[in-house]
């Protein structure tokens, strides 16, 4: 595996709110317009009670739905930690690209895990999970060229849990250098107590934006950082000082401290479960929506590809079929 600083996860997936907020804005906008065009190509009048489509505050909560729904799949089949945080990395990056109103949002949620669970090197059949989350193993592995696709086959993730370790070993050795195992009222069973919650707080910046725009070692050190404060450990926060002080030393561009700031900020504002009763109800009115914009229903694969030019092409009883199954499951998730 490359180094961070070499990544396509640094190269290609941090990014600014801005440019994450215009990818989200334009493939929403492509997918409405798409399913618009299709509707007019067949000779369908557009209806002025036409239903409308997910709001963009609805699709944040869709999605946070869904990475929540990873991490707790990734628990039931306990999972490394590491598999979940790759997961929710691939799901996210996947609807930078694409619409979520265009494809079977259960489908690509265990996809991301299955490969996930490749690119970790701990892998789980597709149908051991399709067993397990009552789902047509098929339909995951005929996902699995679509997500890799729309993620530009850049699987290369780093989360910040590595990097909360790295911080864990490096102040438990200032413990054991400062003999008697503790500095000022910091002992082991406190710092461990701190890493614990800390990494906690790390489950809940990847329901957040952060992860695309901010790198690891942030991560891991806000998450510190806030930790410290929880636990009132001030040699804790004086070790965040001091490597925000070596990272700037080191070249660190931008203003370390604020950019820990952000990302608490993130947390505070959506790292958090949305209620099931909010979310049925925006499932129910994706479902309408896409019962009606027919174009806009998910192709996770299905189909068989053509020798001579790569294409799909399915028969429209076969379009009706899979659009069908697409509905059930997502009634039943």
């Amino acid at each position: 595996m490359s180094n961070y600083p070499t990544s396509t996860q640094k190269r290609f997936w941090i990014l600014t709110p801005e440019d994450v907020e215009r990818r989200r804005s334009d493939v929403r906008a492509n997918a409405i317009e798409s399913a618009k065009e299709t509707r007019l190509s067949t000779g369908e009048p557009l209806r002025t009670d036409a239903p409308e489509p997910l709001t963009g505050a609805e699709e944040t909560l869709l999605r946070r739905y869904y990475e929540v729904k990873i991490q707790k799949v990734c628990s039931a089949f306990s999972l490394p930690t590491k598999v979940q945080a790759t997961a929710i990395s691939l799901f996210k990056r996947f609807l930078l690209g694409t619409s979520l109103l265009q494809h079977n949002l259960k489908v690509m949620m265990l996809t991301s895990i299955y490969v996930a669970c490749k690119v970790e090197e701990n892998y789980v059949s597709a149908e051991e999970f399709g067993k397990g989350m009552h789902e047509d193993a098929s339909r995951v592995l005929n996902a699995e060229l679509t997500l890799l696709a729309g993620l530009s086959f850049q699987l290369v993730t780093y989360s910040p849990y590595r990097s909360i370790e790295g911080f864990h070993h490096d102040i438990r050795r200032k413990l054991s250098n400062a003999g008697g195992g503790e500095i000022g009222k910091l002992t082991e069973e406190k710092l461990d107590e701190c890493v614990a919650v800390a990494r906690k707080i790390a489950d809940k910046q990847l329901l957040t934006d952060a992860p695309l725009m901010h790198s690891p070692g942030k991560l891991a050190l806000s998450a510190l950082r806030s930790a410290a404060r929880i636990l009132d450990l001030e040699e804790v926060l004086q070790y965040v000082q001091g490597v925000e002080k070596q990272s700037i030393e080191g070249g660190e561009k931008g203003n370390i401290s604020q950019s820990l700031d952000a990302i608490n900020e993130l947390v505070q504002m959506g790292g958090k479960e949305p209620r099931e009763e909010v979310v049925k109800d925006i499932d129910r009115k994706l479902k309408v929506w896409r019962t009606s914009n027919p174009a806009a229903k998910g192709t996770e694969g299905d189909g068989k590809v053509d020798g001579r030019d790569g294409k799909r092409h399915k028969s429209a009883s076969k379009q009706q079929e899979v659009n069908n199954l697409e509905e059930a499951a997502l009634d039943g998730s």
